[in-house]
């Protein structure tokens, strides 16, 4: 499946996976909840939200495993079921996922702590903590991996762990701030100079989620990160910047807003696309429209 996953990037835009730790809460998950531990306990709710999000037009699912390396179980004190919590995951989605969509092992940052000297982490102490997490994944039948984060000395120790142990496809992702100095990683790296990082340890498509950025800002995150390599581009901005209304958190970036600037993302070189915090199954639907239109538009 790995060669399928990669020819259909180089072939297509495609419409990236519904971020399940948004999408579960509709299903009853409470945002306190260790997000694998809660898939575990509810696997049928967790089948089913992934089904809803195939049916809205993602074109890949993920493990919901962000929370489930080393370093992110600990605080939960789920350290000692980091191949459990991947392993099954992985099982999981696999059992839903239609022929032609893919199971992505979705792995994120090295947070609450990081790599020196901004924290107390090595290298080799980082690319063992992944160790278990990946093996897992690709134990239960992960297509490729989506590694994301704040920062990106981190997320190029893990994508190298992830192509030496397992050979399979890696995207990137670094989530960006905007500020003063305008858009930049947590530790100050522009979307060109993160982009090239992770880019030379080995990753085969690059984007930017999460954070502080607006969908419009998500043209000059792309046409930045272009400038720092030639590999596929991606783009899952939030739904905005949330707001607490009547206990409720609820973001602003609307389904329309999304459609309304995916062909811009398009243009700007985005081959993978959709949403992070905030965005709903009816984000996607609007969103695989544009996408589907866009490909007719190209194939004729």
């Amino acid at each position: 499946m790995s060669v399928d996953f990669l020819t259909r990037l180089v072939e297509d835009v495609l419409v990236m996976f519904a971020p399940m730790q948004t999408v579960l809460l509709e299903w009853g998950k409470d945002q306190e909840d260790h997000l694998s531990d809660w898939v575990l306990k509810n696997p049928e709710k967790y089948q089913e939200a992934l089904i809803k999000s195939f049916e809205a037009g993602c074109e890949m699912c993920h493990t919901a495993t962000q929370a489930s390396s080393l370093f992110r179980a600990t605080p939960f004190d789920q350290q000692h079921r980091i191949h459990e919590l991947n392993l099954k995951s992985a099982q999981l989605a696999r059992e839903v996922t239609p022929q032609g969509c893919f199971v992505i092992g979705n792995i994120s940052g090295s947070n609450p702590d990081f790599l020196e000297p901004y924290g107390s982490y090595t290298e080799q102490f980082l690319y063992d903590g992944y160790k278990a997490q990946i093996l897992a994944l690709a134990e239960g039948g992960v297509d490729a991996f989506h590694i994301s984060g704040v920062q990106s000395d981190t997320l190029s120790v893990a994508v190298r762990a992830a192509k030496e142990l397992t050979g399979l496809p890696v995207m990137s992702f670094t989530t960006y701030f905007k500020g003063k100095k305008g858009i930049r990683t947590m530790m100050g790296y522009t979307p060109e100079h993160a982009s090239k990082m992770v880019d030379e340890a080995g990753a085969d498509a690059i984007g930017a989620i999460c954070g502080l950025w607006s969908y419009e800002d998500g043209v000059e995150i792309l046409k930045s990160m272009r400038r720092g390599t030639n590999k596929p581009l991606g783009c899952q901005p939030d739904a905005g910047l949330p707001d607490l209304i009547d206990g409720r958190t609820v973001y602003p970036g609307t389904p329309d807003d999304m459609a309304l600037w995916t062909p811009a993302w398009i243009a700007a070189g985005g081959k993978l696309i959709g949403g992070c915090c905030g965005t709903t199954i009816e984000h996607y639907r609007r969103l695989t429209e544009v996408v589907r239109q866009h490909r007719q538009e190209t194939r004729r």
